[in-house]
């Protein structure tokens, strides 16, 4: 892959002999403002903090070397009066630079008028409107640069007799880029016999009905004058060469749908018309006639598979380049790709011809041009040392495609045909990863080159920071929490870019484990003054945030083992941010006499949590902190499987089937297996299950080698199988299982993920309950059956980067014992794992850490029981990255 970095020489040397001229340096200036849409005044000083109202307010104060800076739209004539010098002209450009920015000119009177001025530079204006007269006139003046404007005037308001949209009059030096005019004109643009150096290049031209209308752009005389991106509608002929005009050049045009020539040198001589693209004539597509001399007519591409375009007259005679007259002598055509048209001639040399191959035996030209549809035909096969030949449309240099044999001449052999160099452009890639708290790592090393190497990657943040670079990882702290779109910019050597975007929240938050403490227990006078139960409908609100050992700010929700104990009804606990409304979700559920625990995450608001009983009759409560989730940062999470890591009936985790003693306790090495790094992870969050218990008991998961804590994480009565979600701490990457009952108990669990302050991972999103599933609900109430999968979409969730959810799933109305599994990992058809067990009639609740389907954001719920039930998720939070 080469860059021709030589190629600014190289055109110099190629243009010196149609006299174009490079465009001034431009010094550094100083820059005044126009803003009508704040606090401005005529007679202020025009800067940034109290702008001009009006254009010619600007125009009157600016000197050489000023650059006029303006915002909104104006219902002006803009007369530019004042000149600059060589090097330090006067400049009327938007306040925000790039190529979709404009200043606005509207009403009857809009346009542009330069008459009698030097080193003038006008950028990005918009007339709009129907405005009468010329739109744009230059007049007697010489260095002039007009870039980027568009007549926006239709032709509803433009007659046979409407002047010229844009007019240069004895004008030395002019350059008009960009100019885009929508009004019915004839045409489009045109220089007489006066002229002299025309360089019309990278113009876009594009004709589409038959209303006839004087001159788009008529230029009477201006010496090396330059026009470029320029569109026009509805057209008789594209860009006219008249008679008498010398060295002019056309070049890296677009020219389309001209009702009768799309380019027509009429007897100009010295013209230069290369690299441009024509499509769609209804009459000939290059023309080149009278006693024009010294025509070059190369690397063009003629195209149309459309016989009768633009509702073009069908008895039309249409030519892809056709020479006549006494221009036959002195014309060279080269290196030019015409397609062929149906009832067309691809040339003329005098009279029509009927191939290529008989246009090269009548003229003796078009050695090289080719009569190919094939697009890639033009890539690396054109002459650079065409006379002429500049950029491409898009200000590209050639670009040589590895995969295509360079057959082009001149000091560049992969110069391509046509208005375009063809590129391949970069990938833009972009991964985002979120520490806690506001903090993104913004990733573009995925992106790849196309035939130039990437040189800058640009990050948008969308809060205002933009950051250009050489290297492909940035590293911005957002300061408002919420949801951002990033995006990300990749430009290669040539200019040439791709763009790529992701949506992410910085709302997420670390988690600090903390070994198990009591915060609630209405038994005992803990987190509340009495004894007495929660009464029917009670609420309790718990202080969590400044207690127990928590901080009093940054706390935003709490993880939990809650266990209700002693009820005297049926019924389900709520858990949920303090003073928000009672949300359609529950925590746990019971009959009267049950003991039940599951854990709970619940986002915290005032530093408080609240546990509502929705049971007709009390019941006691019970809550052991495991740890909390943190604005201030933490540990991040690591979501998997799930991973059976332990079972004592299968010699998993332990090298025997025997079941945990009375009293007993079992040490399970977490770290280092199992897709858990042996270093950084700072707890795990497993499924734990209970089965075969011999007599009631509790169970108890804390960390390694500490105090057994008052607490409990799974309560059971004989020959009942209970499982819950635990998140314990690690310790000497171990985590340790007590079983408090004086009978044995197998333990199974089920790793699902870890926590880790090291390496990359999720972070969390708390959100109050709601509910994204009910089986019960809807028209049908249908439950899942036996053995039967129900897939669910997760809404509500970050748009992108979201790993997992975090729901509370109950299971109720059950036919038959079983168990349920819940997962997000569609390669295999059920993981060895299950997250809620159950007998028939049996309501029971769990808190399920699933990883998200990468693909879809759905998870999976498996029924492998032998009877139907139904399932009820509430959705509590969410990780993402």
């Amino acid at each position: 892959m080469r860059r021709p970095v030589s190629f600014g020489t190289i055109l110099v040397a190629l243009l010196a002999g149609v006299g174009a001229t490079a465009s001034p340096a431009h010094a550094a200036t100083t820059e005044l403002f126009v803003n009508n849409t704040v606090s401005c005044s005529d007679a202020g000083p025009g800067s940034a903090a109290q702008p001009f109202c009006t254009l010619s307010a600007s125009a009157a104060a600016v000197t050489a070397g000023q650059t006029v800076r303006v915002t909104g739209s104006y219902a002006e004539h803009l007369t530019i009066g004042k000149s600059g010098t060589a090097g330090s002209p006067v400049t009327f450009r938007p306040a925000v630079d790039g190529d979709t920015s404009w200043v606005a000119l509207t009403g009857t009177n809009a346009g542009i008028t330069v008459s009698g001025q030097h080193d003038v530079t006008i950028i990005g204006f918009q007339i709009q409107g129907v405005p009468t007269g010329t739109t744009v006139d230059v007049a007697n003046s010489t260095r002039v640069t007009i870039e980027r404007i568009e007549l926006a005037a239709l032709d509803s308001g433009v007659s046979a007799a409407a002047t010229a949209g844009v007019r240069l009059a004895s004008v030395t030096d002019s350059a008009l880029r960009s100019i885009r005019i929508k009004r019915d004109v004839r045409p489009a643009i045109a220089m007489d016999a006066a002229t002299s150096g025309v360089v019309v290049t990278s113009a876009y031209v594009r004709v589409n009905d038959g209303s006839l209308h004087p001159g788009g752009i008529e230029i009477l005389g201006p010496h090396n004058s330059v026009v470029r991106s320029v569109v026009y509608y509805s057209v008789d002929t594209g860009i006219l060469v008249g008679a008498g005009a010398t060295g002019t050049v056309l070049a890296s045009d677009y020219v389309t749908g001209a009702l009768g020539t799309a380019i027509d040198n009429a007897g100009a001589s010295g013209t230069a018309i290369t690299n441009n693209n024509v499509a769609n004539p209804c009459s000939t597509g290059i023309r080149v006639s009278g006693a024009s001399t010294g025509v070059s007519v190369q690397n063009n591409v003629v195209y149309s598979n459309d016989a009768n375009p633009n509702g073009c007259d069908p008895a039309a005679t249409g030519v892809g380049v056709g020479v006549y007259d006494a221009a036959v002598s002195g014309t060279t055509v080269d290196y030019n790709i015409v397609e062929p048209r149906t009832g067309k001639s691809l040339y003329a040399w005098t009279t029509p011809v009927a191939s290529l191959e008989a246009f090269r035996a009548v003229s003796g030209q078009g050695a090289h041009d080719l009569d190919s549809t094939d697009p890639d035909a033009r890539i690396d096969s054109g002459n650079s040392a065409a006379p002429g030949r500049q950029l491409d449309y898009f200000g590209k240099f050639p670009v040589d495609d590895p995969d295509v044999p360079n057959t082009g001449s001149g000091p560049i052999t992969y110069a391509d045909r046509g208005a375009r160099e063809l590129t391949r452009t970069p990938s833009a890639v972009l991964a985002l990863t979120q520490r806690p708290g506001s903090e993104v790592t913004a990733d573009a090393s995925g992106s790849r080159p196309g035939w130039l190497p990437i040189t800058s990657y640009t990050f948008d943040f969308g809060d205002g920071t933009v950051v250009t670079q050489a290297t492909p990882v940035a590293h911005h702290t957002f300061t408002v929490r919420g949801e951002h779109a990033v995006q990300l910019t990749v430009k290669d050597d040539n200019g040439d870019l791709n763009t790529g975007a992701k949506k992410f929240i910085t709302d997420g938050d670390g988690y600090v484990p903390v070994s198990p403490v009591r915060v609630l227990d209405t038994r005992a006078k803990i987190g509340v003054d009495t004894t007495t139960p929660v009464a029917p409908g009670g609420t309790v609100t718990l202080q969590v945030a400044g207690a127990n050992g928590l901080p009093a700010d940054g706390v935003t929700s709490v993880t939990m083992n809650v266990t209700v104990t002693e009820p005297t009804a049926n019924g389900f606990l709520s858990v949920y941010p303090d003073g928000q409304s009672l949300p359609n979700a529950s925590n746990l559920n019971w009959t009267p006499g049950l003991t039940v625990p599951n854990l709970v995450v619940v986002s915290v608001v005032n530093g408080k949590v609240d546990f509502h009983n929705t049971s007709p009759g009390t019941v006691h409560v019970v809550a052991d902190l495991v740890g909390y989730h943190s604005s201030a940062g933490g540990s991040v999470f690591a979501p998997l499987g799930p991973v059976r890591v332990l079972d004592t009936r299968e010699r998993i985790g332990i090298p025997t089937t025997t079941p945990i003693a009375p009293g007993g306790t079992l040490t399970l090495q977490v770290t280092g297996g199992n897709g858990v790094p042996a270093t950084g992870v700072t707890a795990v969050t497993m499924n734990v299950t209970v089965t075969q218990p011999a007599a009631n008991g509790f169970l108890t998961v804390y960390p390694d080698g500490q105090a057994l804590p008052n607490a409990s994480n799974l309560n059971w009565t004989p020959g009942l199988t209970a499982p819950n979600l635990v998140v314990v701490p690690v310790v000497n990457g171990k985590v340790a299982f007590h079983n408090t009952s004086p009978g044995t108990v197998h333990v199974v669990a089920d790793l699902v993920g870890y926590y880790t302050t090291a390496g990359n991972g999720a972070v969390f999103h708390a959100q109050s309950p709601y509910r994204a599933l009910d089986t019960r609900s809807g028209p049908s109430g249908n439950p899942v059956g036996p053995g039967d999968l129900y897939e669910l979409g997760v809404g509500g969730l970050s748009p992108d980067g979201a790993t997992a959810v975090v729901l509370n799933v109950t299971v109720t109305e059950p036919k038959d014992f079983g168990f349920l599994t819940v997962t997000g990992d569609f390669r295999q058809e059920k993981p060895n794992a299950s997250n809620l067990n159950w007998r028939p009639g049996q309501t029971v609740p769990n808190l399920v850490v699933v990883p998200l389907n990468p693909e879809n954001g759905r998870v999976r719920f498996y029924n492998t029981s032998s009877g139907s039930v139904h399932i009820v998720a509430d959705v509590v939070g969410f990780y993402s990255r």
